[in-house]
């Protein structure tokens, strides 16, 4: 077995949020051990280990110095490292070196919707693009996909002697998130300037002039969060129309927030409430080098039925078509809570804008499902009192990139 790397990863807040304590009461430190093996024995100033999700959680004394890795299958690994600190999480990839099967095998053909993506079976890297297929013994082999830009991927295939199965793992944008199963998916954006607002000088919602914005990288929520999602963090469900792929509404800006800061704490986490502007750019974005679509007009192309949610209630998130950035409902379905306080429009130009300090009503994006179609426009600026709740309002994740 070989250690290829060991370094604390400050983003990671596992070792405080899920925090173990030793006898004396002094909080533990965490490393996460990626390792396939299950049949191992860990030796060292240990409190506690378990294996979750394709991974050995250990923890250990403040201080601790070394790990001993022992396994009947190889010899004995002993890693050495600087003095470990409470409640501090360190990340361990160690590598088993592979042994040929002889006899009859099985193979499994691995597919993701990323190409370009390094695939690893039982710690061990085998190709750098996939499809790939994998051949080997039977049984039960761990499956991890790794690529620039996205969350790394687990899971677990099983081989079958003398068969041919497939598997597809999806890969998601670096930022997205997994809480118990239940996942959340980020777009990025690399930033850049647009023009904000309508274009129209007849038009409702404080939404002229339009004016030259300039933003910084970000990342958006591929989708509204779901009432699962909310209901996984908050333990209950406010919405007036249930069901767990629905988007969570009838909860006020101020509860949008709350949920956020559980969110954040629980997973180590640095979500937000996206700004008005980046909410509209990444409603508009088409591409690189591509004209923004018409701040005029509902998110997506074609006819407003195959892009937005409407009628009498909310239907199921990601239920129509995405706009051109893969983003959906950005129009429909429920309207969105902005970080921003409303004001009025600047001619001048934005670098970043957040909206005034304080203020009476924030920002509402998108419309919501029984809206008339003018307030479903990108560009249309609703609003409401922070502590209102609506059937017809919920919220995205944003996250800084």
């Amino acid at each position: 077995m070989t250690v290829k790397d060991f370094h604390a990863d400050l983003m990671d807040a596992s070792g405080s949020i899920y925090e173990v304590k030793d006898l004396n009461g002094e909080a533990c430190a965490l490393i996460k051990l990626g390792l396939v093996l299950t049949d191992v024995v860990f030796e060292g100033d240990i409190v506690k280990s378990e294996y979750k999700d394709g991974e050995w959680w250990i923890y250990m004394l403040n201080g601790s110095t070394w790990l001993n890795i022992k396994s009947k299958k190889y010899l004995p690994l002993r890693y050495e490292f600087p003095k470990l600190e409470k409640k501090v999480t360190y990340i361990m990839q160690v590598e088993v070196p592979r042994i040929e099967v002889k006899g009859p095998k099985g193979k499994m053909e691995i597919t993701s919707n990323v190409r370009n993506v390094d695939v690893y079976v039982d710690g061990e890297k085998m190709s750098s693009f996939v499809p790939y297929i994998y051949e080997g013994g039977d049984g039960e082999h761990l499956l991890e996909l790794r690529a620039d830009g996205y969350n790394n991927e687990k899971t677990t295939f099983t081989i079958q002697l003398r068969r041919k199965g497939s598997i597809h793992l999806d890969m998601k944008q670096e930022g997205s998130l997994s809480v118990d199963g239940i996942s959340y998916e980020m777009v990025a954006f690399s930033g850049g300037q647009f023009k904000m607002g309508s274009l129209t000088k007849k038009t409702p919602g404080y939404n002229i002039p339009a004016h030259n914005v300039s933003l910084r990288p970000f990342k958006i929520g591929k989708t509204e969060v779901t009432q699962a999602l909310w209901t996984k963090i908050m333990g209950s469900n406010p919405s007036v129309n249930q069901g767990d792929q629905l988007p969570v509404e009838n909860i006020s800006w101020y509860e949008a927030v709350d949920f956020i800061e559980k969110l954040n704490r629980r997973c180590g986490t640095h979500f937000r409430l996206p700004t008005e502007a980046e909410w509209e750019f990444a409603a508009r974005y088409c591409g690189p080098g591509q004209p923004f679509s018409n701040p005029d007009a509902w998110a997506g192309d074609g006819g407003i039925e195959q892009n937005a949610v409407q009628g009498v209630s909310t239907a199921r998130v990601a239920a129509r078509n995405a706009n051109r950035s893969g983003l959906y409902d950005m129009s429909g379905n429920v309207a969105e809570w902005c970080a921003d306080w409303l004001s009025k429009y600047s001619p001048d130009p934005q670098v970043n804008p957040s909206g005034p300090a304080n203020g009476l009503r924030k920002v509402v994006r998108g419309g919501a499902y029984s809206d008339d179609k003018v307030f479903l426009n990108t560009s249309y600026r609703s609003h409401e009192k922070p502590d209102v709740t609506s059937p017809k309002i919920g919220f995205r994740l944003a996250l800084d990139n």
